[in-house]
């Protein structure tokens, strides 16, 4: 069984922190890939500093769907990104539901373990842990896209001890605007008990 995964996130003044895109006459020049992923990540470096400066909201969408392309169940998680008294930040579950077959269980650690590879934003810390490379370049919902495979390339640590996460699997990263628009894998290390199903966005 497929799950297809979608997630939006809404932070109005994310847009502000994160600076205007190129210009478009600098788009009409086609970029080099690692030109690419240089510019990536300055964007995520920006995109990561407004998101720990707001709140948001986080909108997370899993869907289980059939051999014939058809949705066979849904799960929905609604939650609010905030900061405690102390400064730190947690997040606040409002809505929590699920219509998935009963052969099917995302639990909360399933789920956390997919948003956190599944928002996978490239920074120049990126390159320390990643190994990217160079598969071509794709047209995606009419955006011109460079595409690259990633995997980790630093020893995973124990999945029993440690919530980290790392992504195996594609991204696809917006020529003009440098960001990072579909990402497709898994989530590594595993859990004992709590396998990750493969996803993309």
């Amino acid at each position: 069984m497929m799950l297809d995964i979608v997630r939006t996130i809404v932070a109005g003044l994310m847009i502000a922190a994160v600076g205007p895109s190129p210009p478009a006459s600098a788009a009409l020049q086609k970029s080099s890939p690692a030109e690419v992923l240089s510019g990536a990540a300055k964007r995520g470096k920006q995109l990561l500093a407004a998101l720990r400066d707001y709140t948001y909201y986080s909108e997370l969408t899993i869907q289980t769907v059939s051999q014939a392309d058809t949705i066979t169940g849904r799960y929905y998680r609604f939650s609010q990104i905030l900061f405690d008294r102390d400064g730190n930040r947690l997040e606040k579950v409002l809505e929590n539901t699920s219509t998935l077959p009963k052969d099917v269980y995302i639990g909360t650690t399933t789920a956390n373990n997919l948003t956190r590879v599944y928002s996978f934003i490239i920074t120049p810390e990126t390159f320390n842990e990643y190994e990217l490379n160079y598969v071509g370049r794709e047209s995606v919902d009419e955006l011109d896209t460079i595409v690259f495979d990633v995997k980790p390339k630093i020893k995973m640590p124990d999945p029993e001890k440690s919530q980290e996460r790392y992504l195996r699997g594609r991204v696809w990263i917006d020529e003009q605007d440098l960001c990072v628009v579909k990402v497709a894998g898994e989530a590594l290390p595993e859990q004992s008990g709590h396998r990750t199903p493969k996803f993309e966005t």
